[in-house]
Protein backbone atom coordinates (compact mmCIF):
# COMPACT_ATOMS: atom_id res chain seq x y z
CA UNK A 1 0.00 0.00 0.00
CA UNK A 2 2.63 2.55 1.03
CA UNK A 3 4.99 1.26 -1.67
CA UNK A 4 2.36 1.96 -4.32
CA UNK A 5 1.87 5.49 -3.06
CA UNK A 6 5.61 6.15 -3.01
CA UNK A 7 6.01 4.78 -6.54
CA UNK A 8 3.15 6.94 -7.80
CA UNK A 9 4.49 10.08 -6.14
CA UNK A 10 7.93 9.49 -7.65
CA UNK A 11 6.42 8.85 -11.08
CA UNK A 12 4.74 12.25 -10.83
CA UNK A 13 8.05 13.96 -10.12
CA UNK A 14 7.41 14.51 -6.44
CA UNK A 15 10.04 14.18 -3.75
CA UNK A 16 9.28 11.59 -1.08
CA UNK A 17 10.35 11.58 2.54
CA UNK A 18 9.40 8.25 4.05
CA UNK A 19 9.29 7.91 7.83
CA UNK A 20 9.85 4.49 9.31
CA UNK A 21 10.05 3.30 12.87
CA UNK A 22 9.03 0.81 15.45
CA UNK A 23 6.55 0.88 18.29
CA UNK A 24 7.77 0.98 21.87
CA UNK A 25 6.77 -2.66 22.26
CA UNK A 26 8.80 -3.63 19.18
CA UNK A 27 11.79 -1.66 20.45
CA UNK A 28 11.65 -3.23 23.88
CA UNK A 29 11.42 -6.72 22.37
CA UNK A 30 14.58 -6.07 20.32
CA UNK A 31 12.95 -6.28 16.90
CA UNK A 32 13.77 -2.76 15.71
CA UNK A 33 16.01 -3.83 12.83
CA UNK A 34 13.52 -6.37 11.50
CA UNK A 35 10.63 -3.90 11.66
CA UNK A 36 12.53 -1.07 9.99
CA UNK A 37 13.95 -3.40 7.33
CA UNK A 38 10.45 -4.63 6.45
CA UNK A 39 9.12 -1.07 6.26
CA UNK A 40 12.03 0.04 4.09
CA UNK A 41 11.65 -2.95 1.78
CA UNK A 42 7.97 -2.07 1.29
CA UNK A 43 8.89 1.31 -0.22
CA UNK A 44 12.03 0.30 -2.11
Amino acid sequence: FVGDKVAYALSQGLKVIACVGETLEQRESGSTMEVVAAQTKAIA
